[in-house]
Order: structure tokens, then C-alpha cells, then sequence
């Protein structure tokens, strides 16, 4: 026990560390919003206001629920209070609690501007499988500076103050009324506290009171969000009007129009049936999935040429391709594979694929092509196991999985392949992709997911100066991961599969966004999405938004199977105008749809501040679009959620 004539009485000291534990918080806070600044375009005073405010009520609600047993402990008329070991336990249970606040919060400065997701528990997860981490920590300590010094500084001054505070002492004790008030109005202040108020328990999407959706995280806090997502079950069912309604208005469930339908820029059901596609052998199917693959780093989708593209072999192959306003429904690794293979995005904070929701066994892409006769593999460059990436292909049907082990063990790998970090290199895995491919018996479907273009963005010795960084590292690894695609291409034509082959080339999901065209609800998930068929090399720019959920149900109806699919997207070949993409933001729901007289315009539709009414659906205190696309997206999140809790993801063929 500490003794010091400036010790403060029970009640004051107790106020002052919670005081100091908010205050800690907020300059957090501040270290989160300088640092991703640019991704939080705030809207006049009125915003600006409400986010300093929202701050104020979702931090106390914060600390006052971390700080729950500390407080308790402190206010119980105990004689014990004033024992050494009753202080150091409550110590305990105050420093650990507002440090982990503290670190999390520091975290985000630097991890949000790679997932536009404040942490949740699913952190721990990824930590124990996402690779090397020994020798990502020190890299991200070195590379975001900023937010490990300012981190330190503001946990440093935090234990300081603390240290200074102190509990005035007592040479005897003995139990009075006031005391037994003085713990009744406590408990009061501090349900209050984490409440939120007298509404309803406050949630975090609740910040979107204070602003808009897309600004939640400047409201709320990382530690919050990684308490709530522990205590809260991983999914609930939103429903949001009577499930026949919701049957009527969309289903995942998709029948297949089973008519040879070619890829490229002519959908028209003339071509589709036309008596020369129906005869040709089916076509193998090459899918290239590119880490941290943007739109804004590509010449085609941003009319750049020459030296101002990073791009200029994708450029050109797209004048044979045709070229989609591609998306991705989330912004993890583990979300993109996952939707492109199986038409399941994550609308939730867990990866669907490490849920408890999760199927032993999941219709995808291979799945369906294995019916027909395709082998199927899965290239990637990454250490077997990260991530669990192996088992979740395992779970969705693929023949094969080929990680940085395999690469190894073939004859023409080198040492100097392995980046050092997260696998090989871009250019001799995709190398070793043609000659592996090769071995494959026809039809095949290889599915391909590239790692050089990943934080902390390494490059092979001969390459380091050949690609200049420019505003962020990404862009020379993009550039050489183009290079690589180059050579990939070069060496496929030289194989007797490429001409009855379509190549599929997307990302997993978009990487740092650098301009503001690429902030915001339809900025943040552009990628990517070119579609060369060598069978019919013709070039198409479509205005049309494809998700990556759109992909297996397109995939079924251009290879002209019969199979029915369950799918949280539409076939391309069924809506080649106008399609919508999904995606679920912080506690926000967003739909970006095309418009419906002029589809290079797009519609953006959110919903957020669920409640649930006297009817027992679920109300949006927050909506934005027109009352079609609003109830339509409503229909989409509620078949979601209702055929994931009933493990309704597969359909008997």
C-alpha cells in the first residue's frame, strides 16, 4: 500500500484511474485517426462534433466495462481493501486491462488501412496461423514507427501517472453506511457508464449515431470491438421482414442456364447455344489470384498509359480480355479465397471458414467441375498452412494443394526463391504453376494466389531497382508481380493446353487505396476483373460490377454444366448489364449496385443500427438509397444469415 500525503480517499482515487484509463484512450484515439486520416473524409462541423462526442460516450462505455472487476473490488466494503495483496490484485486487474486497450488501439494505426476492419476476436486466430509471425513483428515495428513510438509514448505516460496516483491510507477499519452507498451509487454509475446511457446496451454500431457508417472506427475503439465480438455469439439472424417475402424478393439457390455460354463481350443467348461452342472440348480453367490487387494500380482502369501504369503487360492483355468493374466482398485474404471459390462471403467479423458455422464440406468451383471430369489444384506461394488455406481447399473439393513445400521440392527451385518472410517469390512460383499445370490431365481448373505483393513487400535482389517505389511500396511489387504474370503468359502459350484454356485474373482484395477516388464505400473493395478466353481473344470493356461471389455461378453457365448452385452473387451470363456487390463494413451493411438506366453509374445503399421491433424483426435506425435497393439488400443479408445458422450451403445435386 502506497502512502503519500497527497493519497487520494476511496471514491477519488478509484474516479482519477478511471479518469486517467479514458484519457489514455482518447490519445489512442487520436494516434488512430492521424494515422488513417485519409480514409475518414469527415462532412462539415456537424461530423467533426459528433465524432469528438461519440468518442466521449463510446470511451467511458469502453473503460467502464474493462474496468468492471477493478472497480467493483475497489468499492466492496471490505476489510481486506487494505491489504498488500488485495491492492496488487486490483492493480493487476487495472493495468492489464487499459494496457491491452492501449496496444490494440495502437495495432489498428497501422493494421486498418490493410482491412478497413477494427480488430475483433477473430485476431486470435490469425495470430496462431497467419505464418511467420517472429519475423513479421520486428518488420512492423521498424516500418510503422509511428505507431509503435507513439504507442510507447502514450503506455509509458499512462504507467507514469499511474504510478503517481495514490490511495490514501486507513489505520483502522470499520464498515459504514456511507460505504454501502458509496458501492451502490458505483455500480449504478458504471452500468450506466457501459451502457451507454438510458437507451438500449450500447453496441458499436451504434457510433454511426455520432457519423456516417463509413466513419464508425473514429467513434469506436479496437479494444471495445475485440471484448464484444468474445462475448457476443459469431452470427445472429437478421430478419428484417417475414421470410416468404425475403424467398421472393432473392435466393442464393441458382439454376444453371446450361447453354455453352461463352465468356467474353457478347452474352447474347444467340452465342450461348451457338452449335460450335457446344462442340468443343471443355475448356481447361486458369484462376490468377494476386495479393493486395487494386484497380488503382492498374492503366485499364484508370486511363493511364505507358510509364504512368504499373500494369503495362495487363493493360495490353486486356485488349483481348474482356475487362469488368471488379470487387471484392471482404478485405482478407481468407474472405476473397473463400468467396471466388465457393459464393460465400463473410458478412460478419470471423472469417465464415474459421466460424463454427463453417461445413466439413463446401460446394465450390472444384467441386462442381470435379463432376465433370476436371482436375483441380491449388498453387500457393505461401508456407502449407498458413492460414489454414490448405484445409479450407480441402473442405471445397480441390484434388490438390501446392504450397511453398512442393515449390521446394522441385528440381528447378533455388533457395533464393523463398522472399524470406511469407514464400516465393511471384515470378518463379507462377513459373512453376505452367510446368506443374502441364502434368495435369485435361480438362483442369488451376487456381493460382500470389503472395509478393504483401506487406512488407519484398523483391528478388535483381529486381530492387528496376521498379521504382513511388508513393508506396506496393506499386514496385505490383509492377514486378506484372512482370511476372508476363513471363507466366510467355511460357503458357508454349504449352498445347493454352489455346482451349480461360484465365480468370483478380485479387483477393484491394491494397492501400492512395487517392481519394479509391476512399469510400465504392473505393475501398475495387480489384481487378479481366476474363481471357484464347479461344475467342476478343476485347470488351463491360460497365458491369462483378463481385467475387459472381464468379462460381458465371463459371457453371459459361462451361455450360447442368449443375444448380448456391451462390451469394449472380451469373454474369444471366445480368450482363448490371450487377451488385455486398459487402459488410463496421456493423454497416453496403451494396454497390449499377445503376439501372446507366450502369457506368453506380447506386450505394447502407443500412446500419439494427434493432429489433415489437414484431420481432429487426429495424436499420440508419438507411441511405432508394426503398428498392434498400429492401432488396435486406433480402440478400437476410438469406445470408439464414442459410449460414442453418447450414442450408449445399445443395444435393
Amino acid at each position: 500500500m502506497r502512502k503519500s500525503r497527497k493519497g487520494y480517499n476511496t471514491y477519488k482515487y478509484t474516479l482519477m484511474k478511471i479518469l486517467l484509463a479514458f484519457g489514455s484512450l482518447e490519445a489512442m484515439q487520436v494516434l488512430f485517426h492521424v494515422a488513417n486520416r485519409r480514409l475518414f473524409p469527415l462532412e462539415g462541423f456537424g461530423e467533426w462534433a459528433g465524432v469528438l462526442w461519440g468518442n466521449v460516450v463510446m470511451g467511458l462505455a469502453t473503460v467502464a466495462m474493462v474496468l468492471a472487476p477493478f472497480t467493483l473490488l475497489m468499492l466492496l466494503p471490505l476489510k481486506a481493501r487494505w491489504k498488500r495483496w488485495y491492492r496488487t490484485a486490483t492493480e493487476v486487474l487495472y493495468v492489464i486491462p487499459v494496457i491491452f486497450l492501449l496496444v490494440a488501439d495502437a495495432a489498428d494505426s497501422a493494421y486498418y488501412q490493410y482491412t478497413y476492419h477494427m480488430l475483433s476476436s477473430e485476431i486470435f486466430a490469425y495470430l496462431g496461423n497467419s505464418g511467420p509471425m517472429d519475423k513479421m513483428i520486428p518488420h512492423f515495428m521498424v516500418n510503422y514507427w509511428y505507431a509503435f513510438v507513439f504507442g510507447l509514448i502514450i503506455i509509458a505516460a499512462f504507467l507514469v501517472a499511474n504510478h503517481r496516483l495514490c490511495l490514501r491510507a486507513r489505520n483502522e477499519y470499520t464498515v459504514m453506511r456511507n460505504e454501502w452507498i458509496g458501492l451502490g451509487v458505483g455500480v449504478v454509475v458504471v452500468w450506466f457508464l457501459m451502457r451507454g446511457g438510458f437507451g438500449p446496451f450500447i453496441q458499436t454500431e451504434d457510433a454511426a449515431a455520432y457519423c456516417q457508417p463509413k466513419n464508425i472506427p473514429l467513434v469506436g475503439n479496437s479494444g471495445y470491438n475485440i471484448v464484444r465480438t468474445l462475448m457476443l455469439p459469431q452470427v445472429a439472424p437478421h430478419h428484417y421482414m417475414p421470410q416468404a417475402n425475403a424467398d421472393t424478393i432473392y435466393s442464393p439457390e441458382q439454376s444453371p442456364m446450361a447453354s455453352g455460354m461463352a465468356p467474353l463481350s457478347d452474352f447474347s443467348m444467340a452465342d450461348s447455344v451457338a452449335t460450335d461452342s457446344l462442340q468443343r472440348p471443355s475448356p481447361n480453367v486458369v484462376l490468377i489470384i494476386v495479393e493486395s490487387f487494386g484497380q488503382e494500380y492498374c492503366g485499364i482502369y484508370n486511363h493511364q498509359e505507358g510509364a504512368d501504369t504499373r500494369t503495362p503487360f495487363l493493360d495490353s492483355l486486356a485488349r483481348f480480355s474482356t475487362v469488368y468493374q471488379g470487387r471484392s466482398n471482404g478485405k482478407r485474404s481468407i474472405e476473397g479465397i473463400t468467396a471466388i471459390n465457393t459464393g460465400i462471403p463473410t458478412w460478419m467479423y470471423v472469417p465464415f471458414v474459421n466460424s463454427t458455422y463453417r461445413a466439413d464440406s463446401i460446394q465450390g468451383i472444384p467441386t462442381i467441375m470435379k463432376r465433370h471430369g476436371y482436375h483441380t489444384a491449388f498453387f500457393h506461394g505461401s508456407h502449407n498452412g498458413v492460414m489454414d488455406f490448405d484445409k479450407v481447399c480441402e473442405r471445397i473439393g480441390y484434388d490438390e494443394y501446392l504450397g511453398k513445400n512442393e515449390f521446394e521440392a522441385d528440381t528447378q527451385s533455388r533457395q533464393k526463391d523463398f522472399d524470406g518472410v511469407w514464400g516465393i517469390y511471384d515470378e518463379p512460383f507462377l513459373q512453376y504453376v505452367v510446368r506443374h499445370t502441364s502434368t495435369f490431365r485435361e480438362p483442369f481448373l488451376s487456381t493460382v494466389f500470389t503472395v509478393t505483393s504483401h506487406d512488407p513487400f519484398p523483391l528478388p535482389d535483381e529486381y530492387r531497382d528496376r521498379f521504382p517505389e513511388g508513393r508506396h511500396k506496393i506499386l514496385k511489387c505490383v509492377e514486378y508481380m506484372d512482370n511476372a504474370l508476363r513471363r507466366f503468359f510467355d511460357e503458357a502459350r508454349r504449352q498445347p493446353w493454352f489455346d482451349n484454356t480461360i484465365f480468370i485474373i483478380t485479387g483477393d482484395h484491394s491494397g492501400p487505396g492512395l487517392s481519394s477516388e479509391y476512399h469510400g464505400y465504392d473505393g475501398w473493395y475495387r480489384i481487378p476483373m479481366v476474363v481471357f478466353d484464347a479461344r475467342k481473344p476478343e476485347g470488351h470493356v463491360s460497365q458491369r460490377i462483378v463481385q467475387q461471389t459472381d464468379i462460381l455461378p458465371s463459371l457453371v453457365d459459361w462451361l455450360g454444366f447442368d449443375d444448380r448452385t448456391l451462390a451469394f452473387g449472380q451469373s454474369i451470363a444471366k445480368s450482363p448489364e448490371r450487377g451488385w456487390q455486398i459487402y459488410f463494413g463496421n456493423d454497416y451493411f453496403c451494396m454497390v449496385s449499377n445503376n439501372a438506366d446507366d450502369p457506368s453509374r453506380h447506386d450505394i445503399t447502407v443500412i446500419s443500427r439494427h434493432r429489433s421491433g415489437t414484431d420481432g424483426l429487426l429495424r436499420c435506425e440508419y438507411e441511405e438509397g432508394s426503398q428498392e435497393n434498400i429492401r432488396f439488400l435486406k433480402a440478400v443479408v437476410q438469406q445470408y444469415f439464414q442459410h449460414v445458422i442453418d447450414n442450408k450451403l449445399t445443395i444435393n445435386q
